[in-house]
C-alpha cells in the first residue's frame, strides 16, 4: 500500500513538473520581448549592487534548502557555530572579491563585488585589511571564547617565524636578531613536515603476483654471495643497501649486493641529477656560419652553368660547419630543324615551291650524374677545400652540395640538450645522446636503446674522443647510478680515466688489457644471469621486467664504453672479438648496450663480425675511400672537415647524415664528476663482474676431455707406433672434424707428438 501511494505521488509531482515547464515556454513565447527586457534590468540591477558576490548567498541558501529536503540533523542548534562561521567566511570572500581589480568596469560599475561588496570590504585596501582581520578576530572569539587568545598568539607568531625564515633564505648576509627562534622554529616545522611526508610515502604493495617478485629476489640470490658482515642494519620504515663510504681507488662501492636489503624511495632521490648550467653555452656570436650565400648560389649556378649544366639553387641550410645548397635539375636544351608534312604525308612546300623547315626546341632533364662529375671544378671555383654532393637529399628533390663555411660554429652539448627535440626523445628514453648538430642546423639526438649499439670510428684528432665523452656526459646527466650503469675501458689511460669516482662505475676504469678481457667476459656471464631471471620472471626483456618492479629493485641499464678497440684486437683478438660479437648480439634485451671507438678502421680491427653487430656507426675524418667504405660501407668519410666533423649512419636510415659533433670540455666533465663525487646518497646493489676460467692450458678442455670415444681413442693410440687422424677416424668411424679434436686433445696430453702437414704423428706414450 505505501508503494502504491509513493508510485502515484512520484508520478503527480513529474506531471505537475512537465506542466510548468509548458507554461513557462508558452509565456516566453507570447511575451518573449518584454520578457526579455525584464531579464536586463534584473542582469544589470543585480551586476550593480551585488556583482559576482551574489553567487555567494545563492549557493548557502541551496545549501540550508538541501539540508531541510534531507531533514539533515547538523540543522540543530547545536551546530550553529559552523552556519556562523560558514556566514562569516562568505561575507569577507564577497568583501575580498569587491577589492580585486575589475577588469569590466562597464559591467560592474565599480567593484567584482557590487555596490554591497564595496560597503563590506570598506573605501581603501587598509580599510579593507583592518575589517578582515577584526572579523576573524571576533570569529575566533566566538567560536573559542577561552581558546581565542592561545590561538591568535599561535596564528601570529606561526606567521611571524615563516615571514621571517623566508627573509632569512633570501637574504644570508643579514644579521636577525630572531635567528635563534627562526632556526628553532624551521627545525619544529622540518620535524613535523618530516612526519607527514613519511606518512604519504608508506611503502607502497608490491606487484599482483607475489610469486613473481619472490621468483626474482630468489633468482638473484643464486646467482650473488653475499660476504658475512655485509648487511647493514636497517631502521623500522626504511631499507638501505650498504654503506657509502669510498674506496680505495676513489670509486664508492657498495659492499652489499641486490639480495640484502632495500631502500625507500626518498633516499634514491637524494641523487640529484647534475644541473644543465654546469654545461657551457657557446661564445656569443659562434653560431653564425660566415659565409655569403646569394653569392655562393650564384656562382654554383654560373660554373655549372659554363659547362652546360643548367641547374637552381632552391634551398639554402646554414649549418654549423657547411651550407647545404639544395639545387634543382634545369634542362638540356637542343634545337632541330623539321620539314612539315601535309595531310599526304609529303613535303609541304611554300609559294616559291621549296620544303617548308621549323626549328623545334627538344629538351631532357639533366642528369644527376653530370652535377656529380663537377665535383672538383664546383670546389676550385668555390675555393673550397673540399666539397661533399649529396644526390639526391633523402626525402627531397634536389642535389645537395655541402659548401664549409669559412669560419665553423662551435656546438656545444648544452645547446644540443636544451632543444625540443632532444627533450621530446628523453621523454621516450633515458639513454638519449646528444650528437650535435645537423648541415642545416636541426638537432641530431639518438636513443642508444634502439641502435643498440654504436660504432664509433675516425683518425687522431678528428673528435673521435670528444664525441665519446659527450655520450657518457649525455647518459649521467640524465641518469641516477640506480638507472644505469656503465663499463669504461681504456687502453691509452687518458681518456676515460676522469671519470674514476663517479657511483655509475661498476669497476673504475679499466686500462689493462687483461683485465679488460675478464671484465668483458663477466658482461657475458651478468647477461645470461639477467636471462635467467627474466626466464623465471616471465618477462621478455628488461622493460617488461622493471614495470613490475618498484625503483629500488629495477634492473639498471648496462653501458660498455671502449675508446680504442684496435690497441685490445692487437694483444687479445679472438677474446675480445668472441666477447663483443657475443654481447651485441644478445645483450639489447637485457639493456646491454656496446659503445665502441677505434682510429684505425681496418678490417683487421673492425672484422666483419663486429660491423655486422653494430648497425649504428659513426665515422670522423679518415685517411682514405677504403677506411670510409670499412666503417660505412659508402665512401664521403674522407672529405670531411675534422675537428668533430662527422657521418652518423643510423639503423633506420639508407644514407649517412653529417652532423657537426657537440663539444664537451675537459672542465665541463670535472664538474659533471664533482657533483657525483660530492652525493651521499645509498648506493646500488654491486654487479660483480669476476670471472674464472673453466679450464687451464695444461688440461684438456672439459666438452673434449669428457668426450665418450677419448678413452677409445688412447686404446688405439697405444695399438700403433705412428697415428693418423685418418687412422682415427677409420678406427672409430667418426667424422674428420671430432677426429681432429681428438687428436689435438692426444697432443695436450703428450700421448702423441706434433703433427706435419701430410704425415702420420709419432706416438709418445
Amino acid at each position: 500500500m505505501l508503494s502504491r501511494m509513493t508510485n502515484t505521488y512520484t508520478r503527480l509531482k513529474l506531471r505537475l513538473v512537465v506542466l510548468i515547464i509548458l507554461c513557462s515556454s508558452v509565456l516566453f513565447i507570447w511575451k518573449a520581448e518584454q520578457f526579455i527586457d525584464q531579464l536586463h534590468l534584473a542582469r544589470e540591477f543585480l551586476l550593480s549592487n551585488y556583482g559576482l558576490g551574489f553567487l555567494i548567498p545563492s549557493l548557502f541558501v541551496c545549501t540550508v534548502a538541501v539540508c531541510i529536503t534531507k531533514k539533515r540533523a547538523f540543522l540543530d542548534r547545536k551546530y550553529w557555530k559552523i552556519w556562523l562561521t560558514i556566514a562569516v567566511i562568505s561575507l569577507v570572500s564577497w568583501g575580498f572579491i569587491a577589492v580585486m581589480p575589475n577588469p569590466y568596469p562597464e559591467t560592474y560599475v565599480n567593484s567584482l563585488g557590487g555596490n554591497l561588496g564595496r560597503y563590506i570590504a570598506g573605501s581603501s585596501n587598509l580599510e579593507s585589511a583592518i575589517r578582515f582581520l577584526c572579523t576573524m578576530v571576533a570569529l575566533s572569539v566566538i567560536l573559542s571564547p577561552t581558546r581565542s587568545s592561545a590561538v591568535l598568539t599561535s596564528t601570529t607568531r606561526i606567521f611571524v617565524s615563516v615571514l621571517l625564515l623566508v627573509l632569512f633564505t633570501l637574504g644570508k648576509y643579514v644579521k636577525l636578531g630572531y635567528k635563534r627562534k627562526i632556526l628553532k622554529t624551521g627545525h619544529r616545522f622540518a620535524t613535523k613536515q618530516d612526519r607527514i611526508i613519511s606518512v604519504a610515502e608508506a611503502p607502497v604493495p608490491s606487484i599482483s603476483g607475489t610469486s613473481i617478485t619472490n621468483r626474482i629476489i630468489n633468482a638473484r640470490r643464486k646467482t650473488t654471495n653475499v660476504p658475512e658482515g655485509s648487511r647493514v642494519e636497517a631502521s623500522k620504515g626504511q631499507r638501505v643497501v650498504g654503506d657509502v663510504a669510498p674506496s680505495a681507488n676513489g670509486l664508492a662501492e657498495s659492499t652489499s649486493d641486490e639480495t640484502v636489503t632495500k631502500i625507500s624511495l626518498k633516499d634514491i632521490e637524494k641523487w640529484n641529477l647534475p644541473e644543465i648550467a654546469m654545461l657551457t653555452l657557446p661564445p656569443a656570436g659562434s653560431q653564425n656560419p660566415d659565409i655569403n650565400q646569394e653569392k655562393t648560389s650564384l656562382l654554383i649556378e654560373k660554373t655549372l652553368g659554363d659547362y652546360g649544366i643548367e641547374v637552381t639553387v632552391g634551398e639554402v641550410k646554414p649549418g654549423p660547419v657547411v651550407t647545404m645548397f639544395g639545387l634543382v635539375p634545369g634542362w638540356n636544351r637542343r634545337s632541330k630543324n623539321v620539314r612539315e608534312r601535309n595531310a599526304e604525308g609529303k613535303a609541304a612546300l611554300d609559294e616559291l615551291g621549296k620544303p617548308i623547315i621549323t626549328k623545334v626546341e627538344d629538351k631532357t632533364r639533366v642528369r644527376v650524374d653530370s652535377i656529380v662529375a663537377r665535383e672538383k671544378d664546383l670546389a676550385l671555383a668555390l675555393a673550397a677545400p673540399s666539397l661533399r654532393i649529396e644526390a639526391p637529399i633523402p626525402g627531397a628533390s634536389l642535389v645537395g652540395i655541402e659548401v664549409p663555411n669559412p669560419k665553423p660554429a662551435v656546438v656545444t652539448l648544452r645547446t644540443v640538450m636544451e632543444t625540443q627535440t632532444f627533450a621530446r626523445l628523453r621523454n621516450q628514453s633515458k639513454l638519449t645522446l646528444g650528437l650535435g648538430l645537423g648541415t642545416g642546423g636541426e638537432v641530431a639526438a639518438a636513443d642508444l636503446a634502439k641502435m643498440p649499439h654504436l660504432l664509433i670510428a675516425g683518425s687522431t684528432g678528428s673528435g673521435k674522443s670528444v664525441c665519446i665523452n659527450s655520450v657518457i656526459a649525455s647518459i649521467i646527466m640524465q641518469n641516477s647510478p640506480w638507472e644505469v650503469r656503465m663499463l669504461l675501458i681504456d687502453p691509452k689511460r687518458v681518456e676515460l680515466t676522469p671519470y674514476n669516482g663517479i657511483p655509475h662505475l661498476i669497476e673504475p676504469v679499466i686500462v689493462e688489457v687483461e683485465k679488460a678481457v675478464l671484465m668483458l667476459k663477466g658482461m657475458i656471464q651478468e647477461m645470461l644471469r639477467r636471462y635467467k631471471v627474466f626466464e623465471e620472471a616471465g618477462v621478455r626483456n628488461i622493460d617488461g621486467y622493471n614495470e613490475k618492479l618498484s625503483l629500488d629493485q629495477k634492473m639498471p641499464f648496462l653501458v660498455v664504453a671502449v675508446d680504442e678497440l684496435a690497441d685490445l684486437m692487437m694483444s687479445a683478438a679472438s677474446d675480445i672479438e668472441r666477447s663483443i660479437t657475443r654481447l651485441a648480439q644478445l645483450g639489447r634485451a637485457t639493456g646491454i648496450h656496446l659503445v665502441v671507438a677505434t682510429q684505425r678502421p681496418s678490417v683487421d680491427v673492425v672484422t666483419g663480425l663486429i660491423k655486422a653487430n653494430f648497425p649504428s656507426r659513426i665515422s670522423f675524418a679518415v685517411a682514405s675511400q677504403v677506411d670510409s667504405r670499412t666503417i660505412l660501407d659508402s665512401v664521403g668519410a674522407e672529405k670531411l672537415l675534422g675537428r668533430g666533423d662527422m657521418l652518423f649512419q643510423p639503423p633506420d636510415a639508407p644514407k649517412p647524415k653529417r652532423i657537426q659533433g657537440a663539444f664537451i670540455s675537459d672542465a665541463e666533465i670535472e664538474k659533471l664528476v664533482q657533483h657525483w663525487k660530492n652525493l651521499r646518497a645509498p648506493f646500488p646493489p654491486k654487479i660483480s663482474l669476476e670471472f674464472k676460467e673453466v679450464f687451464s692450458n695444461s688440461e684438456p678442455r672439459s666438452e673434449d676431455r669428457d668426450d665418450e670415444l677419448f678413452g677409445k681413442a688412447l686404446e688405439v693410440a697405444s695399438q700403433y707406433n705412428r697415428l693418423s687422424t685418418s687412422l682415427l677416424q677409420r678406427r672409430l668411424k667418426i667424422g674428420y672434424p671430432r677426429a681432429a679434436r681428438l687428436m689435438d686433445v692426444l697432443e695436450e696430453q703428450g700421448v702423441v707428438g706434433p703433427g706435419e702437414a701430410g704425415k702420420s704423428r709419432d706416438v709418445i706414450g
